[in-house]
C-alpha cells in the first residue's frame, strides 16, 4: 500500500512540474545607433508560464543598403516557419537559432512547403520566374523549368497607365483578353513610389476575386471574376475612407481571406458570399481585439470575455496557447510614446508589464 501512495505521489509531482510552459517572443527594436542603415535588433523574450524572464539578443541586421531597402522587418506581414526562420514581409529569411541572415533579396512569397521557400516574381526589369529557397541545403535559385507552377491561377494584371485600371488577361501563346474595362482606381493617396496593385486573389484556375477601389477611395468593391466566360459578380461592398498605407491581405482558407485596410479589416467569406467590416478581429488561440481605435484605445477579448483596454497599434498584437502581447502606448495629442510591452498572463488572470524601448514590431511567439 505504501508504494503505491509514493508512485501516485510521484506521479502528482511529475503532472505539477510538467506544467510549466516555455514560451519566447521575438521582438524587433529600432537601434538608434543604425541612423542611415536603419538597423534593427531582433530580440527573443522568454517567459515561463507567461511571466517574463529574461531576453536574448539574436542578431542585428541591416535595413538600408547603399540607400536601398535590404532587410526590412517592418514592411508586410512576417511569419516564423518551423519556430526557427523569421521571413519578413519582403521575403527575406532570417535563422533565428544560426543567428544569421539566409536570403537577402526581395521576393513575394507564395508557399512553404516540404522545407522549401517558394518565391514568385513579376519585375518589369527582371521578368516573371519562380525561385525556390531551400532550408535543408540553404541554397538560393531561379527554377528554370517552363512547366513549374506553384500559384493557382492565371497571368492576369492591372493595366495601371491611365485612370480607371483594366483587367487584362494573358492566355499562354494567344492575344489579351479584356476581363475588365473599369477595374477601378486603386489606393489613391499611399505613401508607395508606384501605386501598388489592388489586393487579387485566385480562388483556383479560373476563378479569382480583386478589390475594386472608387475614385474617391469612399467604397470598396470586392469582385468575383471567371476568366473563362470573363462573367463577373460582385461579392459585396464596404465604406472606407482613403488611407496612406497599402492594404495587407492574409488568406484564411480557400474560402476565407481578411483586407486590413487602415484600422478596417474586411473580411471576404465565399462560402456565405459575403463582405464584412469586421468589429472584432478574427481570434487566434481566443484572443481577439476591437478594430476601431477609440478613445480609450482597443479592448481586448478572451473567449470573447472582455479582459483589457489598452492603446496600442494592431499590427504589434501577438499571441499563443494562454498568452498575448502588446506594444503598450500612451497618445498625448497627436502624438503616441511607447509604455513598454504588455503581456497576458493566463495563470494570474492579468496583464504584466515588460519594460522595453524603442520597438519597431513584434513578429510572434516561438516555443522554447
Amino acid at each position: 500500500m505504501r508504494f503505491v501512495v509514493v508512485i501516485v505521489f510521484c506521479l502528482i509531482q511529475l503532472t505539477f512540474f510538467g506544467q510549466d510552459v516555455k514560451q519566447g517572443l521575438i521582438v524587433i527594436h529600432v537601434d538608434p545607433s543604425g541612423k542611415g542603415d536603419f538597423k534593427q535588433k531582433i530580440y527573443k523574450y522568454n517567459f515561463l508560464n507567461g511571466h517574463y524572464q529574461s531576453r536574448e539578443e539574436l542578431l542585428t541586421v541591416q535595413g538600408k543598403k547603399e540607400g536601398k531597402d535590404y532587410i526590412r522587418t517592418d514592411l508586410g506581414i512576417n511569419q516564423l516557419y518551423k519556430e526557427r526562420y523569421l521571413i519578413t514581409g519582403i521575403g527575406n529569411i532570417i535563422d533565428l537559432k544560426d543567428k544569421k541572415v539566409l536570403f537577402d533579396g526581395r521576393a513575394n512569397l507564395v508557399w512553404l512547403s516540404n522545407d522549401s521557400a517558394i518565391y514568385y516574381t513579376n519585375d518589369a526589369f527582371k521578368g516573371k520566374f519562380y525561385s525556390v529557397y531551400n532550408f535543408k541545403t540553404n541554397t538560393y535559385g531561379e527554377v528554370k523549368s517552363l512547366t513549374f507552377k506553384a500559384k493557382v491561377g492565371a497571368d492576369v494584371e492591372f493595366d495601371k497607365t491611365a485612370l480607371p485600371y483594366k483587367l487584362n488577361y494573358y492566355p499562354q501563346n494567344k492575344p489579351k483578353v479584356l476581363l475588365a474595362a473599369d477595374a477601378g482606381y486603386g489606393q489613391i493617396n499611399t505613401s508607395d513610389v508606384s501605386k501598388p496593385d489592388p489586393t487579387l486573389w485566385w480562388i483556383d484556375n479560373a476563378n479569382f476575386v480583386y478589390a475594386n477601389y472608387n475614385k474617391e477611395n469612399t467604397e470598396l468593391t470586392i469582385n468575383k471574376v471567371n476568366i473563362d466566360s470573363k462573367a463577373i459578380a460582385t461579392v459585396g461592398k464596404i465604406v472606407i475612407k482613403p488611407e496612406t498605407t497599402s492594404a495587407k491581405f492574409l488568406v484564411l482558407s480557400n474560402k476565407e481571406a481578411l483586407i486590413f485596410l487602415g484600422a478596417k479589416h474586411i473580411l471576404i467569406d465565399l462560402t456565405a458570399n459575403t463582405v464584412s467590416d469586421l468589429q472584432f478581429s478574427k481570434p487566434t488561440e481566443n484572443f481577439s481585439y476591437e478594430c476601431k481605435t477609440n478613445s480609450y484605445g482597443h479592448i481586448i477579448k478572451l473567449n470573447d470575455k472582455e479582459i483589457g483596454k489598452y492603446h496600442f497599434q494592431t499590427k504589434n498584437f501577438k499571441t499563443s496557447k494562454n498568452i498575448a502581447a502588446i506594444v503598450k502606448e500612451i497618445n498625448l495629442g497627436n502624438e503616441s510614446y511607447q509604455q513598454g510591452l504588455g503581456v497576458w498572463n493566463n495563470d494570474k488572470q492579468k496583464w504584466e508589464s515588460v519594460d522595453c524601448e524603442d520597438v519597431l514590431t513584434l513578429v510572434g511567439f516561438v516555443k522554447d
